[in-house]
């Protein structure tokens, strides 16, 4: 008999699947996601329909707060700039803050990718250049461990600045 977490896990492959992934996530989420990535995708995190369907889940939840942990913004900005926008607007509800580096951990999941809704669903790609993980859609202890590093890191995390010279 199938293990009920292993059964609740969505391979992803790619990046259709991996937006198909995001974009359930999104429109799940009721309250906060949490996003750690070491590696700014723009086909990812620039794609119009995600970047709408954040907009979407804080016009229709005022409350709901997304907490984004991404590399210097020096890396990705160029690349991103639908994302730029939408953080220089949505100021309290999209969060954007830098891993202090000196103070993280020698973990191999910071060389991977996560998105947490709610504390309930999981997205992670265990290789983000090139897409490749899983989806679960239900609580695990997986999701409380990197719950809890990404508190870690966002205690020691800081806002980007060089988005702090654009205003955000």
């Amino acid at each position: 008999m199938a293990n009920p977490e292993e059964t609740s896990l969505i391979p992803l492959a790619g990046l259709d699947e991996s937006r198909r992934a995001l974009l359930d996530l999104l429109g799940g989420m009721r309250r906060v996601l949490y996003l750690y990535t070491p590696l700014v995708r723009p086909e990812l995190y620039n794609d119009s329909d995600v970047l709408a369907a954040i907009r979407n889940r804080v016009v229709g939840q005022p409350k709901i707060r997304f907490h984004l942990l991404l590399p210097p913004a020096r890396e990705w900005r160029s690349d991103c700039p639908g994302l730029v926008r939408l953080s220089e607007r949505l100021t309290t509800a999209l969060i954007l803050r830098t891993p202090n580096r000196e103070e993280a951990p020698d973990r191999p999941e910071l060389g991977q990718a996560f998105a947490i809704a709610d504390e309930r669903a999981l997205l992670r790609f265990s290789d983000p250049r090139r897409l490749l993980g899983g989806y679960e859609l239900q609580p695990s202890e997986r999701l409380k461990e990197l719950r809890e590093l990404f508190r870690m890191l966002w205690e020691r995390a800081e806002p980007d600045p060089d988005l702090r010279r654009l205003g955000i």
